[in-house]
């Protein structure tokens, strides 16, 4: 195998590539990264743990000898970023070496048994499309809920529901004290089932879409096994999980006239809650007090002790006093760009987070309770 390419390509497709890299090979083939030259002037770089694959296309100019090499993949992701931008790159490989020569510095790597690796899986049908940026963005959101317990798989996977009716994708996940529901906007594909939907594990799916080149659109495919992100060359696959979800819906849809209702700047409270935790103890809650008079937030009182900031807030009824994980509140906040509305019925009931005259995004974090 023989090409030449530039080597700010060379490294953003093997950089991009080695994230599927596992920690922990089932099998030493997997700590590799495959790179394999066609005759259509195209090189492709991928990587496998069986669970989450990447592939990343780069088309190159310069004439190329075909070939399929397996190369150690930390090794060389480490290398590929090193070389100096805007530079020509020369890679060749033999039966034993490969070799990567970059101006005056050249690096020979030993290679691995090929044959060894295993068969990557087949891309899904394409079911539709969407921008990337936008369904990043929605990913990022709807992922700030899931939960990160492996031994309750259901509860750190994102629930997706693609429709090929309305044209819309829902987008939920939940760890039991938290819940998000993200809608948005797609292009079905013409032959798109009426509904379909799949768990996907929410770490690897997030990791996948905020990786996609910005300003490009991905298209999705879902079959029985895997879903499949692709945008400008870039192809991804994640093994979905078991298809159960908790019922998501009923949670955001209900309807509590004596709610109190308080809206402000996310960032400017997710700074004034990170300020004031600061004196919280471990496992304890900041007391968001809402009242005419603004919000005032406060922690503390034990040994580390007290703190206390009041900041504007526009609130309809109240006052009420409600406390939170201050990592659930701020992560949750930082889901949020601009204003953001809290509407509350208790000081131990659930509590739904919106931005103003927008139901695209929800998200749910339920209280702590508090001490007398």
């Amino acid at each position: 195998m023989k090409f030449t390419i530039m080597s700010g390509e060379l490294a953003d497709a093997i950089g991009w590539a080695a994230h599927a890299l596992p920690r922990r090979p089932a099998m030493p083939a997997l700590a590799g990264l495959l790179l394999q030259a066609g005759d259509d002037g195209g090189v492709e770089v991928a990587a496998f743990d069986y669970d989450t694959s990447r592939q990343a296309r780069i088309d190159v100019d310069a004439p190329l000898d075909p070939g399929r090499v397996l190369a150690p993949g930390r090794v060389l992701a480490g290398v590929a970023k090193a070389l100096p931008r805007g530079e020509l790159v020369d890679v060749h490989a033999d039966d034993c070496e490969l070799t990567i020569r970059c101006g005056r510095a050249e690096y020979a790597l030993p290679l691995m048994p090929v044959d060894d690796y295993p068969s990557l899986p087949p891309l899904p049908d394409v079911v539709g499309s969407a921008a990337a940026t936008t369904f990043a963005a929605a990913v990022g959101q709807a992922v700030s809920a899931a939960g990160t317990d492996d031994a309750l798989p259901m509860l750190t996977g994102l629930r997706v529901e693609v429709s090929g009716r309305d044209g819309l994708i829902d987008l939920a996940a939940t760890d039991r004290y938290r819940m998000t529901w993200r809608t948005l906007e797609w292009s079905p594909a013409l032959d798109a089932p009426p509904l379909l939907a799949a768990v996907i594990p929410a770490r690897a799916v997030a990791e996948v879409a905020r990786s996609l080149p910005d300003g490009d659109t991905v298209e999705i495919g879902i079959n029985g096994y895997f879903v499949s992100l692709t945008c400008a060359g870039r192809r991804a696959t994640v093994r979905l999980l078991d298809d159960q979800f908790p019922a998501f819906r009923d949670h955001f849809n209900r309807q509590d006239d004596d709610a109190v209702i308080a809206e402000f700047d996310a960032g400017v409270v997710a700074k004034v809650v990170r300020r004031v935790a600061k004196v919280a103890e471990r496992k304890t809650a900041v007391r968001l007090t809402f009242s005419q008079h603004g919000l005032q937030v406060e922690a503390g009182g034990g040994e580390a002790g007290r703190a206390s900031e009041l900041t504007d807030c526009q609130v309809e009824g109240g006052p009420i006093t409600i406390g939170f994980s201050p990592a659930f509140l701020g992560e949750a906040l930082a889901t949020f760009t601009g204003r953001v509305q809290m509407r509350m019925t208790g000081p131990t009931r659930p509590v739904l987070m919106r931005a103003p005259g927008d139901n695209s995004y929800q998200h749910i974090i339920q209280p702590l309770r508090l001490g007398s």
